[in-house]
């Protein structure tokens, strides 16, 4: 199946910067998102959102995209979820299995703290999720292995998102790890380097948390 997009209103560099899209792409647009993907020439299949806190020109913008045919989901200012998660379930609820969250990093640290905890959600369902900007990409991982390819310029860090990861290796990085243990209290896991063209990461216990960044 194909993949579901979701972009967020807060963006911290042009979409073509941190993503390459698909032509069938799944895309949705959390809210403020849109007006991003106008600017990078994307038309969304949908909008989802409270919009409360558009500008008169970005609620033309959205009247515009609904009398072209396009579908806008109106939630209410006052709601549990975030725009950014009732994206999530949205696309969940249409049976998409790999999701690509763009922005939603940096800035507020309450949304980036939100949108962490959404990912956690997705996983909890066994979503292969990524949260993706211009200079950070994030994934979490249950039990088991994973490979990340290298990409020059950006660190490799892991973290317990829970109170320990156990089990924790790593290979084809400058400072590998065999069978440890990351708790959330001590940041062992923070800018590693690669020496190969992939990562190879496994554990055994807990979520981990996956980050590369670059300066």
């Amino acid at each position: 199946m194909s993949r579901c997009v979701i972009i967020t209103a807060y963006q911290s560099a042009e979409l073509s910067e941190s993503f390459r899209f698909n032509p069938e792409d799944f895309i949705l647009c959390a809210d403020g998102g849109y007006r991003h993907a106008l600017l990078a020439g994307i038309r969304p299949h949908l909008l989802i959102g409270d919009f409360d806190s558009l500008d008169e020109g970005a609620l033309e913008l959205h009247e515009d995209f609904e009398g072209s045919g396009g579908k806008i989901v109106r939630l209410p200012a006052e709601k549990d979820d975030t725009d950014t998660l009732y994206c999530l379930k949205y696309g969940i609820k249409l049976g998409y299995e790999e999701f690509y969250v763009l922005g939603g990093l940096g800035g507020r640290l309450d949304h980036t703290l939100a949108n962490l905890q959404s990912m956690s959600y997705a996983v909890d369902l066994e979503k292969q999720i990524w949260f993706l900007d211009g200079k950070n990409k994030t994934t979490l991982r249950n039990p088991g292995e994973t490979t990340i390819p290298r990409e020059d310029g950006f660190k490799l860090s892991l973290f317990s998102f829970g109170d320990f990861c156990e089990g924790v290796s790593i290979e084809g990085v400058k400072y590998p790890l065999s069978e440890c243990r990351l708790s959330n209290s001590f940041p062992l896991g923070v800018s590693n380097e690669f020496v190969e063209d992939f990562a190879v990461i496994s554990h055994t216990s807990g979520k981990l948390l996956i980050v590369l960044s670059k300066d």
